[in-house]
């Protein structure tokens, strides 16, 4: 009896460990990224999934400015795009034409903040100077490493986007200000797993 205990012990954990390392692999990121300017920062680090036949991605980036580009500013931003077209140049090459997507990004600081503070008058402000909301385009050229690399994809983009307070912005205040205030862009390099 007691060996048949020790079997099922012996079976039970090795079923666990199983479960375990598959559950622990799903967290593991599908890609890395590291972005350039873009709403995120002047250096942004991040990493993300991507879903339904990798048409479908989203990140999470931390972003940085150094006092000597007008910081010390620390931002947190969340992305999704999808992606409608792939245009496949031979059998190592991927071009994603344009993918559409959100943004969420936070700000943090003593200057930035969610409640507006008490010095102010009540809805002073109509936005969150916190927070802000992006609308975002990227194109992309992929290139496709060996399966067996632990390395599946180098990838370069170049992203454009604008928030919720520059669309305002510009549809209230039209001829004063002009497109390049409004949009941004931010160029990165993505590393898939």
């Amino acid at each position: 009896m007691m060996r048949m205990l020790a079997w099922a012990a012996l079976l039970a954990a090795g079923a666990a460990s199983t479960s375990y390392a598959q559950f622990a692999k799903k967290l593991v990121p599908d890609f890395a990224q590291i972005q350039y300017a873009g709403s995120n920062g002047w250096i942004g680090l991040g990493a993300g999934y991507e879903f339904f036949h990798r048409h479908l991605r989203t990140n999470l980036q931390y972003g940085y400015v150094p006092p000597a580009k007008g910081g010390p500013l620390h931002l947190f931003s969340g992305a999704i795009f999808y992606q409608p077209v792939r245009i496949r140049s031979g059998s190592h090459f991927q071009i994603n034409p344009l993918d559409f997507g959100f943004k969420g990004s936070y700000q943090f600081g003593n200057d930035y903040f969610f409640k507006l503070p008490s010095r102010y008058p009540p809805n002073y402000y109509w936005w969150k100077p916190a927070f802000r909301l992006h609308l975002a385009t990227e194109s992309s050229l992929t290139y496709k490493l060996r399966s067996n690399s632990g390395i599946r994809m180098l990838s370069a983009y170049l992203e454009f986007n604008t928030n919720d307070l520059y669309l305002v912005s510009y549809v209230l205040n039209a001829g004063s200000l002009g497109i390049r205030e409004v949009v941004k862009a931010g160029i990165g390099l993505g590393l898939g797993f």
